[in-house]
């Protein structure tokens, strides 16, 4: 290809079977209001959330040797349930590209991603891939070079930095990742981690790297402790595997533990909440029945066969929620919006927090080095809990700011 301009077009393919047409949908949902994008002209001028349905999952251990067929894929069985549901209050855009062309090779599908990922957020819009194995979240990510420090967080069932050459690269697909794509990853932070998934010595490097975890337990019993880290990241991946056995299908990377299905859309919500999302994928769904493929979103609703379709078409749909309730929430100087907090810790440490009487999100000032020859000192607000603030009342130094000042020593 000569330029940037014919990637859209040409390595995305609407299909008419995996893109119901809006009149098979009542003027009430949301498949009656997507806008169906055949050529790259036909995308929106304003910021639009654009869905990419993914056909490849040569990577997962639960795949054949080749990608699916279109009318097999994931994305099928969540576009059909997400377009039943009701438009929600002041939604953003939402425009619908069809499914992604798989490459020749594994490779080939992520250089493909790439491109399309870097340019509709050249154009302003937000990329929604769904469907496909968690291992293509380096084509997203790869899309991501060139705008500086990224921050990515994973909500799923493993940590995905085992060792064990003989394992399915599903298992190693974050330690891949960083091993040949970190040049711009600043953070990563997996959350609803379970320990018995877990290589020996896995959290311990994830430790040595100062990257963060939320393990599940931790999660269920302090949601709130997710939101920071959301709040933080450029781009969020959702694996179908976070979610227990009993609230899903088509989930064989999942288990009898996990997450309730309402509280993966909790964390949807918080992601999209976030005014600095730019991306996100929905991924690890593997349809258990392909006997009745649906030609409009309402054929599967009274159907528990397709429940991870469901679970992964709501936590889509409570993410556009969250863009549509953002409110530039990013602490602004002298802003009569925010309240200070400052604290001495022991050590002649000074903490600062910064609030949001607005929406009551929390901020901790963490210093930075100062460069050699300069005097001018630096700091950086990164999104916190309340938790982090109750820490440091009691003269404990958060986690939160020992690992990202830790970052910039490094």
């Amino acid at each position: 290809m000569s330029d940037s301009a014919s990637n859209l077009d040409f390595f995305v393919q609407p299909d008419p079977g995996s893109v119901p047409g809006a009149d098979d949908y009542p003027s009430y949902t949301l498949g009656s209001s997507v806008l169906r994008i055949s050529a790259r002209n036909d995308l929106p001028s304003s910021t639009a959330v654009v869905l990419i349905g993914l056909d490849e999952i040569r990577q997962s251990s639960a795949s054949p040797a080749s990608p699916l067929k279109s009318r097999d894929t994931a994305a099928v069985w969540i576009r059909a349930a997400l377009y039943a549901m009701p438009t929600g209050e002041q939604f953003p855009i939402v425009a619908d590209l069809g499914n992604m062309i798989p490459g020749r090779s594994f490779e080939d599908t992520l250089s493909a991603i790439s491109q399309v990922s870097s340019e509709l957020r050249e154009l302003g819009h937000i990329p929604v891939w769904i469907g496909g194995s968690l291992p293509l979240l380096r084509g997203i990510f790869q899309g991501f070079k060139g705008n500086g420090p990224t921050d990515i967080s994973v909500v799923s069932s493993r940590t995905h930095f085992k060792t064990d050459p003989e394992l399915a690269p599903y298992e190693f697909a974050l330690r891949s990742l960083v091993e040949n794509d970190s040049l711009h990853l600043f953070n990563l932070s997996c959350l609803a981690g379970q320990a018995h998934y877990q290589e020996v010595g896995e959290s311990a490097l994830l430790e040595q790297m100062r990257f963060e975890q939320l393990r599940l337990g931790p999660l269920r019993q302090h949601p709130d402790w997710a939101e920071p880290l959301l709040r933080s990241s450029d781009f969020t991946v959702f694996s179908l595997s976070s979610v227990r056995w009993s609230d899903t299908e088509g989930n064989p990377f999942g288990g009898p533990n996990g997450l309730f299905a309402h509280e993966f859309c909790q964390l949807s919500h918080y992601a999209g909440a976030n005014d600095l999302l730019k991306a996100a994928y929905f991924c690890d769904y593997f349809p258990t029945d392909h006997s009745s493929m649906p030609n409009r979103g309402n054929n599967i609703g009274s159907s528990q066969a397709h429940a991870g379709a469901h679970v992964l078409a709501q936590g889509i749909w409570y993410l556009l929620e969250g863009i549509s309730q953002r409110c530039d929430d990013a602490p602004k100087i002298n802003s009569r919006n925010y309240t200070r907090y400052t604290m001495a810790l022991p050590g002649d440490h000074e903490l600062i927090f910064v609030k949001s009487q607005k929406t009551g999100r929390w901020w901790i000032e963490v210093s930075l080095p100062v460069p050699a020859g300069s005097r001018k000192e630096r700091t950086l607000l990164v999104p916190c809990a309340y938790d982090d603030y109750l820490k440091a009342t009691a003269g404990e130094l958060p986690d939160r700011w020992w690992r990202i000042h830790q970052k910039y020593l490094q």
